[in-house]
């Protein structure tokens, strides 16, 4: 939704527009549909990189759950890429004037940290992230 309102386009139906290589949703019925988890490759130097720096190894990957059909297919206006699956469906992306301490937060991710917190620490530091950046915006309309 972010990326539509930005001007972005989507992929309707990953598996049948990108191909099934990586399986990015599971039935809900799957015993493994909170436990699957595919690659994602997160780029240098974004918020993602930063959250994830103690988790991340040499190869800059992380294994992320999945429950989505839908993805970007063209980024909306002033989106960057920040992660990709190896299928080259992108995982998250970021407003590059992101700056959680001016109150400025601007994130789409494909997965969810918040169903991953026994994962990886950086879970929690994206909402760590958020909350200061809800906390500095708050204060400037003060």
């Amino acid at each position: 939704m972010l990326n539509v309102m930005r001007g972005g386009t989507l992929i309707g139906d990953i598996e049948s527009e990108v191909g099934h290589e990586i399986v990015h949703l599971l039935d809900g019925s799957d015993p493994a549909y909170d436990s699957h988890r595919h690659p994602i490759c997160i780029t240098p130097g974004t918020p993602l990189a930063k959250w994830f720096a103690d988790d991340l190894g040499s190869s800059g990957e992380l294994l992320v759950n999945s429950y989505h059909h839908q993805g970007v297919k063209e980024l909306g206006e002033g989106l960057v890429g920040m992660a990709w699956a190896p299928d080259g469906v992108l995982e998250g992306f970021y407003d590059p004037t992101y700056d959680p301490e001016l109150g400025h937060f601007v994130v789409g991710l494909q997965f969810h940290p918040e169903r991953m917190l026994q994962d990886y620490a950086g879970c929690a530091e994206v909402y760590k992230a958020f909350g200061r950046a809800c906390w500095a915006y708050q204060q400037r309309q003060l």
